[in-house]
């Protein structure tokens, strides 16, 4: 069914469905049924073929003006074709007018997609219960009995659930199979297969509506005036346009018999025309352009612009606007038609139709017309010019802007000066012409030159060529009023620029510029002027052009001084670039006016990195010379000037430098290089210097400095000839003697360190003797120190005779640089002075008395003795430990037969102050003889005594000493204790000696050695009371009755110092050495 219906609906569209077995069309009657057409029936439009509706092959349902009732069914019918059929198979639908039966329709097409069978759901759903059944039973049969789950109550609670969700899953299904049931009987089904076909309808008219847009859009283009399509109909129908014809036969007609119009009818008509165009010209405004040169003749009036254009102009009634006939260009030297004729007639009949003022807009038009083409003939001149005439090789170019009507020329390209080479072509607009302008600022203030010009077409070359001469003679009279060239009175485009070719002479060098490209070049020129050649036409200004020649001029005279400097011998360094230019005393006119070149030149008997400095300042009118000193030094690889001599400098003349100055030189400069050097040195060590003029020599320096009648001189004056260096022994004899003295602070000396502002004078002198390669630094003390009187070799110290605290340190150098070297030495030995110095006058101090004496002093160690009865050569040597020019450590060696070696343990181990050492060592010297007297007693005959009593000594540590007197035969044993301690006595703080029994011994009355202690304290320790009470009167008497007037009596012992220490524990020895078993 589906097959005829698509044979028969693709026929209907056709127009085959009609009766007759006829393609017609439908068209409506006039009680506006629809009925078919004829093919036959005559077309009133004159077309032949004819033009089948559009409803009628869109809607194949309607019948004879009827429309057919089912088409309100969904299930749209067709006429039947089974019952009507004839013999012929192309015919489908037979007509019948008296009875017509209609087919069923099709139906319409089932849903099957995305629907399953309520077969296939049922068993689905059984199946996966009895898997759950059955997966259930499995589980619980294999449970562990001890697990908490296994218990019955929660097996029946699992099953009770998944009985429930399986009566939910079958309440579904029947829902599901009622809802099916009330579906089947509703035909339910049927809308749904009738949605889905509105749907795909939908869908198909949708497309077909989108087709016909984009047909629509596609021919949008084939769309014509409403005016353009009644002509079209009309030579459709006609074959012509329906036009009056006048009786003539027109070309188009069959007849081929033409008739000739007569000449008085064409006379007639062409004096009407000049008549009727004289009276509307008369009547409108003519512009003052048309005044003059206008006349009317032939039916139209020609209207002419010298050197622009001629147009012609007719009407053809008093009713009718101008209208355009023809348009000739009068351009000169131009041979240019007239392009797209057509659209500009149409152009210029819409400005006569709508302007209120015709003639005026069509001048105005017509002007602009003819300026736009005379600045596209000046561009097509110009490409030529550009690319096969004179300026060929990129030595003009232009730019063609057709939307402003401008034209910009930029000529001299390879001259790179601001605003240089500029024209612009346009329209002026006061006079809206097209004229020319020269943009440069210097011609417009000039007198007697153009900057505008017209009439451009007809002479355009020869215009550039005046500007570019006129150019060149601008910059010529700017670089003569600088006073950089001279004029060349035989030829004027030549320009002389005056360059030296050695100190004394002068030559000319002649400049020019080329018209054409604009660039400047010598006449004749070497390799050296051809360099500056590209920099003098990169120059952006005059400014820069006069710079480029300063440096020209400046590099000439660099090139002459350095071949004389190596002619004679000297040294010029290529590589040495400074960041900034030495400054320099002519820096009071401005950068642009000198120029500064610096050039750094040494003999090879030099120092290294000290350098004469030749500074060239080069000016439009001379060139000075300045000669200094200087040390120039590559740090992170940059040269940096370490030191320059800003006092000293030599100024002269470029004129004045001669070769025999530049060997003389050499004689005069070695000197002072070595002087500076020394002052930069001094500078570098940081310390505070100052040059000994003539005058301080002989005045206020004392003799001793200047002895031996050397032949001293300032570092400032330069006047003796003398040549330093490896050879300075060899060349002394034939020079004069030559000695600096320079005066160096103490302090800055020494780094800052202080330590000598006490024991030396603030100032010293430092003497370097060239001719015996001798430097010497003078120095005196303050005052008369313990050092003045020892000798110390190592450090060199020579005492001057005349004066005992002045003395110097001496050294011979062999070269140059080794001076700082010294230097260093000389501080080095001054700062071991300084250690020396304070140690000695600590000892002298500490030790202060008669038998105290240094034995031997050297720089790093002093040996003294300062025991009473000492028979060695030393009994202490101190060795000292420096570190950064400081006392770091000092090292205490106690002689062997030193009684206070026994010390020298604790001395080691406890790294005390040596201030500290010496105090203990002065104090405690007594008290280590009498422990040596008693323990090493003898008697008269020199043996020692036979006891039984024996004597130890025992040290704890450096504040407690104690004597052990032991007596094995009686049992007996006493301690004497002494402890050094500080004590206050009498509002002092004293070092005081505290003598007592050690409290550790229980000594009671029965024993052997009570009668001895005893005796100690009651002999002793209780000192003479009746003295002292009697002594409250008379404390002179005191001290001469008492034995003992230093020591103070206290509760269990005594106290004294170390002048009483010896004969108390004498005493207390004398008592106690007794046996114990004989004193019974």
């Amino acid at each position: 069914m589906s097959t005829e219906l698509d044979t028969s609906t693709s026929k209907m569209l056709k127009g085959d469905g009609f009766p007759n077995g006829t393609g017609g069309t439908v068209k409506q009657n006039q009680s506006g049924t629809l009925e078919p057409s004829n093919s036959n029936t005559p077309n009133t439009n004159g077309n032949d073929d004819s033009i089948p509706s559009t409803a009628a092959t869109t809607d194949p349902l309607i019948h004879q003006g009827n429309i057919n009732p089912q088409l309100k069914s969904p299930r749209a019918s067709v006429m039947s074709s089974n019952a009507n059929m004839n013999d012929n198979p192309d015919s489908d639908l037979k007509p019948n007018h008296h009875h017509q039966r209609y087919q069923t329709p099709p139906p319409i097409p089932h849903v099957e997609i995305n629907q399953v069978p309520m077969s296939l759901i049922v068993r689905n759903i059984t199946i996966f219960t009895i898997k759950e059944i059955s997966q259930f039973m499995k589980t619980n049969l294999h449970t562990d009995p001890s697990s908490p789950s296994s218990s019955s109550s929660i097996k029946k609670m699992n099953f009770l659930k998944l009985i429930i969700f399986l009566r939910n899953q079958f309440l579904k299904l029947y829902v599901l199979i009622k809802w099916t049931r009330t579906i089947k009987n509703n035909n339910f089904n049927n809308m749904i297969d009738l949605l889905n076909w509105f749907r795909t309808t939908n869908m198909l008219v949708n497309n077909c509506i989108w087709s016909l847009k984009g047909n629509l859009t596609s021919m949008a283009n084939a769309k014509l005036p409403n005016v353009d399509l009644v002509s079209a109909l009309e030579v459709l129908s006609l074959g012509r346009t329906n036009l009056p014809t006048h009786d003539f036969k027109l070309s188009g007609e069959s007849n081929n018999t033409f008739l000739k119009i007569p000449n008085d009818l064409i006379l007639k008509k062409l004096k009407d025309l000049n008549l009727l165009v004289s009276i509307k010209i008369s009547l409108m405004d003519i512009p003052k352009q048309f005044d003059n040169d206008y006349f009317i003749a032939n039916g139209r009036i020609y209207l002419k612009v010298e050197n622009e254009f001629q147009i012609q102009l007719s009407t053809i009634d008093r009713h009718s606007p101008l209208f355009f006939v023809d348009l000739n260009l009068l351009l000169t030297n131009f041979e240019l038609t007239v392009p797209n004729k057509q659209r500009l007639e149409k152009l210029i009949n819409e400005i006569l139709l709508k302007n209120p003022k015709p003639l005026f807009a069509l001048y105005q038009f017509l002007h602009k017309y003819v300026i736009t083409l005379q600045l596209y003939s000046i561009n097509l001149e110009l490409s030529r010019l550009e690319n096969f005439g004179k300026f060929s090789g990129g030595n003009l170019i232009h730019s063609y802007d057709s939307k402003k009507c401008l034209i910009s020329i930029r000529y001299w390209l390879q001259n790179k000066m601001k605003n240089m080479g500029k024209i612009i072509i346009g329209v002026d607009k006061k006079t809206d012409n097209l004229i020319l302008k020269w943009d440069n600022n210097n011609a417009k203030e000039s007198k007697g030159m153009s900057t505008t010009y017209t009439n451009i077409s007809t002479n355009l070359e020869s215009i550039l060529d005046e500007i570019m001469y006129n150019h060149c003679q601008l910059i010529k009279s700017d670089l003569l009023a600088r006073d950089i060239f001279l004029e060349d009175d035989e030829n004027n485009d030549v320009l002389l620029f005056q360059i030296p070719t050695t100190c004394l002479s002068m030559s000319s060098i002649q400049l020019k510029i080329d018209l054409i490209s604009g660039v400047f070049f010598f006449k004749n020129p070497t390799p050296f002027l051809s360099n500056y050649i590209q920099q003098m036409n990169r120059a952006s200004s005059i400014e820069e052009l006069i710079k480029v020649l300063h440096r020209l001029k400046l590099d000439k005279i660099k090139n002459i001084l350095h071949n004389m400097f190596e002619k004679t011998g000297w040294i010029c360094s290529k590589t040495i670039k400074l960041d900034r230019p030495i400054k320099t005393k002519l820096n009071t006119t401005s950068e642009s006016q000198i120029l500064q070149h610096d050039m750094f030149i040494c003999l090879p008997s030099w120092p290294v990195n000290w350098y004469l400095i030749i500074t060239i300042l080069s000016s439009k009118s001379s060139c000075v010379i300045e000669k200094r000193i200087g040390k120039i030094l590559s740090i992170k690889g940059k040269w940096e000037l370490t030191y320059l001599d800003d006092t000293n400098i030599a100024t002269s003349k470029l004129e004045t430098i001669t070769y025999q100055k530049v060997l003389s030189l050499q004689n005069t400069i070695l000197h002072r290089i070595v002087n500076h050097m020394l002052i930069d040195s001094l500078n570098q060590l940081k310390i505070r210097n100052k040059i000994c003029s003539g005058e301080s020599i002989s005045s206020a320096l004392p003799s001793y400095i200047t002895k031996n009648k050397l032949s001293l001189s300032s570092l400032s004056s330069p006047s003796q000839d003398k040549i330093l260096g490896d050879n300075l022994r060899q060349n002394n004899q034939e020079s004069n003697d030559y000695t600096s003295i320079i005066t160096l602070e103490l302090e800055s000396f020494l780094e800052g360190s202080k330590a000598l502002n006490g024991i030396l004078a603030s100032s010293m002198f430092l003497r370097i003797d060239y001719a015996r390669s001798e430097i010497r630094l003078y120095a005196k003390f303050k005052r008369n120190t313990m050092l003045i009187q020892c000798q110390c070799d190592d450090l060199s110290i020579h005492f001057v005779p005349h004066d005992s605290l002045a003395f110097f340190l001496s050294e011979k150098f062999t070269n140059l640089s080794l001076i700082i070297h010294h230097l260093t030495t000389f501080r080095q030995k001054l700062l071991q002075l300084v250690i020396l110095t304070d140690v000695v006058e600590r000892l002298h101090k500490n030790f202060s008395s008669n038998y105290f004496k240094i034995i031997e002093l050297k720089a790093n160690e002093i040996s003294f003795k300062y025991l009473k009865d000492s028979s060695d050569d030393q009994d202490c040597t101190i060795s000292i430990i420096t570190k950064d020019q400081t006392v770091q450590n000092l090292t205490v060696k106690l002689a062997p037969s030193n009684p206070q070696h026994i010390i020298q343990p604790f001395i080691d181990a406890s790294h005390l102050d040596y201030h500290f050492i010496f105090s203990y060592l002065q104090f405690t010297s007594s008290l280590f003889s009498t422990f040596k007297n008693i323990l090493n007693e003898r008697d008269a005959n020199g043996n020692r005594p036979v006891r039984f009593t024996t004597v130890n000594l025992g040290l704890h540590n450096l504040n407690e000493y104690q004597l052990v007197y032991c007596n094995r035969e009686a049992g007996t044993k006493i301690t004497i204790i002494i402890e050094l301690k500080n004590v206050i006595h009498n509002g002092r703080r004293n070092l005081q000696f505290y003598i007592h029994f050690s409290d550790d011994e229980h000594i009671t009355t029965k024993s052997k050695a009570y009668p001895m202690m005893h005796q100690v304290r009651n002999q002793i320790f209780m000192l003479d009371t009746k003295s002292i009470q009697n002594g409250l009167n008379n404390a002179n008497k005191l001290k001469t009755d008492c034995k003992y007037p230093n020591a103070i009596k206290l509760i269990h012992g005594i106290s004294c110092d170390s002048t009483d220490i010896e004969p108390i524990l004498s005493e207390i020895h004398d008592i106690l050495k007794i046996d114990s078993n004989t004193a019974k």
